[in-house]
């Protein structure tokens, strides 16, 4: 199947001043060769140039092209790769694509990604960047998807997996030549150096949770007694009125969201139902919601007004939101005396109040203190989804075990044994050892035309 030839609409769908149509596979220069007329066989031209032509339609023309040729392997794919550049009307487009599927099969989602991973072009972080680079949304998720995509992981990993297979293969010789004159493996500096390499391990899969919040945004649930204002810290956060403002409590009976990038940071915030008793069914279900959000949240908001927070649903609902980390806000500041505020700040509330930008600063820096990453952490390369974070720390319990048996003297073959697991997950982060499972399920997130 990935040595049939496919095509797909590489741009959006819609009215543009041009569309391009990509075209992979061996039989990519036939097919648009019997398609469009040109002053030159297509057939024949040099890889990388372009050429002006006619498509045609039963003889007519359908379209003025520009015609982008790339010979295998020097191509996306590592296959023969054909780019059509039509003008943007999407019926030209549509009749260009009947016209090639009568001779070629449409593209899967990310199929062309996957060939070019499966033709050793990248490895399988760099294509995951390809995937997140589309879907960036801010500066810094730009920023860490060329670094990976650029390779800073993939470096990383690989220098791992060297120091790992050197390490395996001192202790699988010494296992091999037990009876012969072999110089003794120093097993103090093995030691060491697996301490230190598990030390690294660690520090790479600490960068996880941060690769994961800048691929996909931090979390951020607002929540809270009904009318404390979570509604409107929610608006001042984004500047704009987009929840519902009143004094009737309850107001919000479903949850909101919306996004903004802060310092270059995508940040996703939840505007949420008050938590409270209620008889009423709309309600309930509303608050039901909020609690459910809240499981999946990188931080809780919890908004209150009033100094007299002990006494209410705080310290109640904080043992179901304990799963995510709690920042409590005491809202609506300028009603209170700065001993009420001193107080509040003693008990852990940051002040806030949405009247005043300058006073909703400490709010949003204690944010950003979640999610800020120093510039050597992304230069160097960062985890950036769970199936990456996964299969580190199957690598650094692999190393965990490979110093048990180390420290118990189990014997070599123990040790090696465990060094071997620690690589295997390494690997299979950067698609050395990769499953047709594991592929489909990475590569489905895909657009088609990638």
């Amino acid at each position: 199947m990935l040595n049939d030839t496919i095509v797909a609409l590489a741009t959006p769908c819609g009215i543009s001043s041009i569309f391009v149509l990509r075209i992979s596979g061996p039989k990519a220069f036939e097919v648009v060769s019997k398609s469009c007329k040109s002053k030159y066989d297509l057939t024949q031209v040099h890889s990388h140039t372009v050429h002006f032509a006619h498509f045609l339609d039963k003889g007519d023309i359908l379209d003025e092209v520009m015609i982008t040729i790339y010979r295998q392997p020097h191509s996306y794919t590592g296959e023969d790769v054909v780019e059509i550049s039509g003008h943007g009307s999407p019926y030209i487009a549509n009749l260009m694509m009947e016209i090639l599927l009568k001779q070629i099969r449409m593209a899967k989602p990310g199929e062309f990604t996957l060939r070019a991973f499966l033709n050793h072009k990248m490895d399988l972080t760099k294509a995951e960047a390809v995937n997140d680079l589309i879907h960036s949304q801010t500066k810094m998720t730009h920023r860490s998807a060329m670094n990976q995509l650029e390779g800073s992981l993939f470096h990383r990993l690989k220098a791992l997996l060297k120091e790992l297979t050197y390490y395996r293969k001192q202790l699988e010789m010494e296992i091999d030549f037990l009876e012969q004159d072999q110089p003794e493996i120093n097993l103090t500096r093995l030691a060491t150096n697996l301490h230190g390499f598990r030390n690294e391990l660690s520090d790479l899969i600490e960068t996880g949770r941060q690769g994961k919040i800048i691929r996909e945004g931090l979390k951020v649930v607002l929540t809270g007694e009904p009318n404390v204002g979570k509604s409107s810290i929610f608006n001042a956060f984004l500047k704009t009125e987009r929840a519902i403002v009143t004094p009737v409590p309850g107001t919000t009976r479903d949850f909101l969201e919306e996004a903004i990038s802060m310092e270059g940071y995508l940040v996703r915030f939840f505007d949420t139902a008050g938590l409270r008793s209620t008889d009423d069914q709309v309600e309930k279900k509303g608050i039901e919601r909020t609690l459910k959000i809240t499981q999946d949240a990188d931080i809780v908001l919890y908004i209150t007004d009033s100094p007299l927070v002990k006494q209410t649903s705080y310290h109640h609902f904080t043992p179901v939101l304990s799963l995510a980390k709690i920042i409590p806000v005491f809202n609506k500041s300028d009603l209170y005396s700065d001993a009420e505020l001193n107080q509040m700040r003693l008990e852990g509330f940051i002040p806030c109040s949405t009247l005043s930008e300058s006073s909703m600063l400490d709010l949003k820096e204690a944010l950003l203190e979640e999610i800020r990453i120093s510039e050597s952490n992304i230069e160097s390369g960062l985890l950036t989804n769970t199936r990456q974070i996964n299969a580190a720390q199957k690598a650094l319990q692999g190393i965990d075990q490979a110093i048990t048996s180390l420290d118990d003297e189990m014997g070599f073959e123990f040790t090696a044994f465990d060094l071997k697991e620690a690589s295997h997950a390494l690997e299979e982060i950067v698609g050395i050892i990769s499953t047709d499972d594991l592929l489909h399920q990475i590569f489905n997130e895909f657009c088609i035309g990638k």
